[in-house]
């Protein structure tokens, strides 16, 4: 404890503790606890990692035959590496790291051949001028096959996600980045494809001024309204119905003072229609034959919030197509199906007998 409030200035700590001191143990320990949580918001500021949208290179080098052999999820353990990235002027660092498969559809060998990575940090080696200060782990997304068509699924599946930052601040942000996998045992051929790193849960959650919620069985009306009906809007725009806030499916949770109810966050989003890979199909409750069909999941609110909700998203919908307009990664022929596809989902909202007929009636009521 003495050693992590060093960092502060020893004025500061006069008056932490000064504070401190006029409360009993009990409640001591609560500010402190706060204390602390300022502290880890100041650390967390400091990083770019997730500030910048441009993408950049590193270069992973571990045996990948005996990480990609280690999949099952009840123990699976973390591998070295060695990770090599540009620094902020531009220097090769090179930081030893530790990786682990993760998880579920795509973590099976018999469905992708490279399994998505948990990456994490030895938190000594990355002091000083690293965009991956402040982080312990970070979840790596990468291609489900070393072949474009999956390259391109990865990229839309980075664009789910950028789209959603621009609906909610109460979203995991992404970096893209082009990974060079090295096998240095020389089992694996070398190969380069892009991936993109998610920024973990504990960051956003500070990043909002929340807490953490792992409780299951909340509802879609315990849940923030507004906020659900954006959450549920969104997963309807990408054709997404893989997900239950009640059982935490693809679904984490926080909780706001400010807003006074829990907040559910989406993410994992490649079974969507808007990514729509070839490995994907709607689950066995929802009607539907095929992800690209849209089918709203949320709860029933009363119709001007539906119809509020939906006016949010036209004034977003300029945004939301500057992603695509500006992209250089994603082949014309998966732009204009995103288009499309989007084109379709803002018809819907802009009007009020199709915002009636296949949101306000198919809602849930429990």
């Amino acid at each position: 404890m003495v050693h992590f409030l060093g960092a502060i200035q020893m004025e500061q700590k006069s008056k932490y503790f000064l504070l401190i001191s006029m409360f009993t143990e009990k409640r001591a320990f609560v500010v402190l606890q706060l204390v602390l949580l300022l502290f880890s918001v100041k650390l967390y500021s400091q990083s770019t990692l997730f500030n910048s949208n441009v993408p950049f290179t590193i270069e992973l080098v571990a045996d990948y035959n005996e990480i990609f052999n280690d999949r099952n999820p009840e123990n699976a353990k973390y591998h070295n590496a060695i990770l090599v990235f540009q620094d902020s002027i531009s220097n090769y660092r090179s930081i030893n790291v530790k990786l682990k498969t993760r998880g579920i559809f795509r973590r099976s060998r018999e469905n992708c051949k490279v399994p998505p990575l948990t990456v994490k940090f030895e938190l000594d080696t990355i002091k000083g001028k690293s965009v991956f200060e402040g982080y312990n782990k970070l979840k790596l997304v990468n291609v489900c096959q070393i072949r474009d068509k999956y390259e391109q699924l990865l990229i839309k599946e980075y664009y789910v996600y950028r789209i959603y930052n621009i609906i909610t601040d109460y979203s995991f942000r992404v970096r893209l980045v082009r990974v060079l996998y090295i096998d240095r045992e020389g089992n694996y051929s070398n190969f380069s494809r892009y991936g993109f790193l998610i920024e973990d849960f504990k960051s956003l959650a500070l990043r909002n001024n929340t807490c953490v919620v792992k409780t299951k069985g909340i509802t879609q009306f315990g849940l923030d309204r507004n906020l659900e009906l954006k959450m549920a809007f969104f997963q309807y725009m990408i054709g997404n119905t893989d997900w239950s806030v009640s059982k935490l499916h693809n679904i984490k949770l926080l909780y706001s003072e400010k807003k006074t109810n829990t907040i559910a966050v989406p993410y994992d989003f490649d079974f969507c229609g808007f990514v729509n890979p070839p490995y994907t199909k709607p689950p066995d409750i929802i009607p539907i034959t095929n992800v690209r069909e849209r089918y709203y999941r949320g709860a029933c609110r009363e119709d001007f919030e539906f119809t509020n909700t939906a006016k949010f998203f036209l004034q977003k919908k300029d945004e939301i197509y500057s992603l695509f307009r500006s992209d250089t990664l994603l082949t014309a022929r998966n732009k204009s199906n995103i288009m499309e596809y989007l084109d379709a989902f803002f018809e819907i909202m802009s009007s009020e007998s199709s915002l009636k007929r296949e949101i306000i009636r198919k809602c849930r009521e429990n």
